[in-house]
């Protein structure tokens, strides 16, 4: 019996955290339904009644809170958004960094969550959310207008009404519908009745009525990666457009509130105002859910704690058609969090959900179905929770926490199938921290530009290094300060490619540098950005030359220190929320250590003045100056992505890099990883070491 274990190439039991929410695809039947109902119960609320909806305002945030780490938070998060499917638009919302630029934080968050995968397939969040609220506004247009009453307005209507992502099939019926509605954006007298009736269902946009419907429409009916859709998220993200943006969406100079030379407060506020018109937009169509997760994050930073509170505060008062949901441990909550938050703020949260343990027959299910994933039998699955194991592990308890009773049987997995081998001692942080790079590699959404982890970076980890002291210094771009008594290091955090704001940019860089010699001032550029600055600028490319020359350096990051940078946030995290059996300081101190050569080499980026009075630019890198190796930008082609299928299928558990070399290439690994995420069969397992690939059958 204890072979059957030995050959297994993986321990079943040891994934137990969850870090992607969408990826929950199994839940023991009963556990924590109490809180799924109270949740579903809640978002009900705000779909009652036929579209359009008239707002849903005062919903305070649902408070979910544990017990102790370990019982399934952010899994209640991914079994609420299966139950939701298609009846909300899901935002899963890690931790903002900055207390000062929270609406900045979310609103990017939240366009990259519309950009993910709808529930039904067909496109992303954002796509089903424009089209939906465009169609729902033409079918009012029309159920209002002059030949209402006629056949073929009412049968126009009703499909439009019943059928609103029917405009992404292309079908003859949706073509005419969709011209229909491209001409009445098009016509001004059209468009002002359209703009009359939103404020006449009090869907508020402030003013930017039309504003809204031409960005909605440059994504809806545009293909993607097109110029209109990168110009309409680029607005959404409430981005400055360039004037030939503009033009391509057909806006007005007065639609364009960004600009470039925007202060961060004034970008944090027009990003709250751009959350608020999609909510407000929600009467249209489905109501937005916002998940806040791994809230311990907060905890013992007051400022973060206060920012957290106001921002719950704003949303139960400013925004409509939303659920917002804040995930946290009991003992955070109570000793990190309430303390400093103001009293007003703490009122704006619901009672507390609390979530529960799992029973014995829960446990029983739960341990057959993983071990049955990996195709082990009936009787070795008997064996594994026979001999009184099982009724150990709750010594009399009526529940347990989820990842206690994963950790034992991780452990039981162990030893049966090394029964004479020696107790495997406790997994290194540097393992530890492995699986989580390999977690973000598996994961496409975490490769995006990231301002908070970026920042993370810049002011946790650099604490403590070589006597610098480290500050948020209030500048206009330039939030993090490393400074030391002879030298300066800035940094500022920007994802556009605005050439204005570019130029306000180097700009601040040269004030900053002033007089001093040995200075430097750093933006991040990871992967999914275009590169700074555009071949096609002219004043502003003059402009950032000048600033390179006095210290500004424009870096880009490869995916694989972007994968680095986000498993070490991501890890740290899990140790304040007690996921990993190492204290938070412990892990911050092996991270700052693990990062020091990244610190050496940006403490160095400074311009020093040469003894023959010329400037040069001193960048100490690593690996003899190369760059980490990163992946191309590629998707699997139909045959590579069936040979995937294919062996995986066959393997049943495969390691990725036997995926590789059956197809002859390397360099897919990033492409393979992106397939699996959007395959509904085949499950990727990170470990220190590789990632296997899991074919599961889906019923």
């Amino acid at each position: 019996m204890n072979n059957i274990f030995s050959e297994l190439r993986l321990n079943p039991f040891e994934d137990d955290v969850v870090t992607e929410p969408r990826r929950v695809s199994f839940s023991v039947e009963g556990l924590n339904a109490k809180p799924l109902a109270q949740l579903l119960a809640r978002f009900s609320t705000l779909t009652e009644g036929q579209l359009p909806r008239k707002p849903v305002v005062d919903q305070k945030a649902q408070l979910v809170v544990s017990p102790d780490r370990g019982y399934g938070k952010s899994h209640l998060l991914g079994r609420l958004f299966r139950a939701l499917g298609e009846q909300a638009t899901l935002i899963y919302l890690r931790p903002f960094q900055d207390p000062q630029r929270v609406w900045s934080s979310i609103l990017l968050s939240t366009i990259q969550e519309l950009e993910r995968p709808d529930h039904d397939g067909g496109g992303s969040q954002l796509d089903a959310f424009s089209k939906g609220v465009l169609a729902h506004v033409t079918a009012d247009h029309m159920a209002n207008g002059p030949v209402r009453h006629d056949s073929r307005v009412l049968d126009a209507i009703n499909y439009l009404r019943a059928n609103p992502l029917k405009m992404r099939e292309q079908t003859a019926k949706s073509k005419v519908l969709v011209n229909w509605m491209k001409s009445n954006l098009d016509d001004q007298g059209e468009l002002r009745k359209l703009t009359d009736l939103l404020r006449s269902r009090n869907v508020d946009l402030e003013g930017r009525g039309t504003g809204w419907l031409k960005v909605l429409a440059g994504y809806a009916f545009n293909e993607t990666s097109s110029q209109e859709r990168e110009a309409a998220l680029k607005w959404l993200r409430a981005e400055p457009l360039e004037d030939e943006e503009i033009s391509i969406l057909q806006l007005r100079a007065t639609d364009n509130e960004g600009r470039g030379d925007s202060s961060a407060q004034e970008i944090n506020d027009l990003s709250f105002r751009r959350l608020k018109g999609l909510c407000a937009l929600a009467s249209y169509y489905r109501p937005f859910v916002f998940c806040f997760d791994q809230t311990e994050f907060y905890g013992g930073d007051k400022a973060l704690v206060n920012a957290l509170g106001k921002c719950i505060w704003d949303l139960h008062s400013s925004f409509p058609n939303q659920l917002t949901i804040v995930t946290t441990n009991a003992n955070n909550w109570t000793e990190e969090i309430l303390p400093f938050m103001q009293r007003a703020y703490q009122d704006r949260f619901s009672p507390e959900i609390q979530l529960e343990g799992i029973t014995h027959e829960q446990a029983k299910e739960l341990i057959s179905q993983r071990l049955q994933d990996l195709q082990v039998t009936d009787a070795a699955v008997l064996h594994f929770i026979e001999d009184g194991w099982l009724g150990a592990q709750f010594s009399g308890l009526r529940q347990i926490g989820v990842r206690d009773l994963l950790i034992a049987a991780a452990a039981r997995f162990r030893a049966l199938a090394k029964p004479s081998g020696k107790p495997r001692s406790g997994t290194s942080l540097a393992d530890l921290f492995a699986v989580e790079v390999n977690k973000i590699r598996a994961n496409k959404a975490l490769h995006q530009y990231n301002q908070d982890c970026l920042m993370w970076f810049a002011q946790a980890l650099a604490e403590g290094h070589e006597g610098v002291a480290v500050k948020r210094t209030g500048e206009r771009y330039f939030a993090v300060q490393w400074a030391w008594p002879e030298r300066s290091i800035y940094f500022a955090f920007e994802g556009g490619d605005n050439n204005a704001r570019w130029r306000a940019i180097a700009r601040e860089a040269i004030a900053l540098r002033g007089s001093a010699k040995r200075f430097g001032a750093i933006v991040f550029r990871t992967p999914d950005l275009k590169p700074i600055p555009r071949p096609t600028w002219g004043v502003a490319k003059t402009q950032i030359n000048e600033a390179q020359k006095k210290g500004l350096r424009v870096v880009p990051l490869s995916l694989e220190e972007v994968c680095e940078l986000h498993a070490a946030r991501e890890l740290y995290s899990n140790a304040l929320q007690g996921n990993v059996n190492y204290h938070p300081a412990e892990v911050l101190q092996w991270l700052k250590h693990h990062f020091g050569p990244w610190f050496n080499r940006y403490s160095q980026s400074a311009v020093e003045e040469s003894h023959s009075g010329q400037l040069s630019l001193v960048a100490r890198t690593r690996n003899n100056g190369e760059r980490p190796a990163t992946f191309p930008e590629t998707d699997l082609s139909e045959a590579q992505l069936e040979t995937v299928l294919e062996c995986v299928s066959q393997g049943m558990l495969v390691d990725i890099n036997e995926v590789l070399r059956t197809l002859g290439d390397d360099s897919l690994k990033t492409a393979v990883l992106r397939a699996v995420e959007r395959s509904s069969n085949v499950k990727a397992h990170p470990g220190p070491q590789t990632i296997y690939l899991q074919w599961r059958v889906v019923a």
